[in-house]
């Protein structure tokens, strides 16, 4: 027992340092931004998907500097409590044991990119409701085409949407649940 004990502990300090970077981001100015991860860590088509995201603007929002006033019992935890939102929108967790992992793949990316702009539509607003939880379907398969243009592995797709979708639902979970810190520069 003690053993596997060592062994997960050591395995938890060996992949430390590479989860840490997935996640890093940092604050300047009252914006947020998502830290690349290493290029030198990443294949060329992996590399071209951050750089356009990050050109696009998908590294960096508002960060919520005030907390928001929110029925914490009936508040959405995420996009996908709200109705409302585009017939062609499913979350994510709808496109798992899919038969063609290509298709599957495509539709979290896309998922995941219009939950980013979702998020940052309700911090922009400084709304916790469903209201504002919502963005353009449209834009956001926009989005994906021009990250995902000439790059032909579709797995891929869903590594830099996945992380600043996940970074910006941390700040908007900030924003509006009355138990967590905001974080101040």
């Amino acid at each position: 027992m003690k053993t596997l004990l060592l062994t997960c502990v050591t395995v938890a300090a060996l992949a430390s340092p590479a989860a840490a970077q997935r996640f890093q981001t940092e604050a300047r100015d009252g914006v947020r931004y998502l830290v690349p991860k290493d290029e030198s860590k990443q294949n060329e088509s992996a590399n071209l998907i951050q750089s356009r995201a990050m050109e696009m603007g998908f590294f960096s929002w508002p960060i919520p500097t005030e907390k928001v006033a929110a029925d914490q019992a009936s508040r959405p935890r995420q996009v996908s409590s709200c109705s409302g939102h585009d017939a062609d929108y499913k979350p994510a967790s709808e496109y798992g044991g899919a038969d063609d992992w290509r298709l599957s793949n495509i539709g979290i990316a896309k998922a995941f990119i219009y939950e980013w702009m979702a998020y940052g539509n309700a911090i922009k607003a400084k709304d916790c409701t469903c209201d504002t939880l919502k963005a353009d379907w449209p834009a956001a398969v926009a989005a994906f085409d021009t990250l995902t243009e000439g790059v032909e592995n579709f797995r891929l797709y869903t590594d830099v949407p996945s992380r600043m979708r996940d970074q910006i639902k941390k700040d908007f979970n900030r924003m509006c649940d009355i138990n967590m810190l905001l974080e101040l520069e």
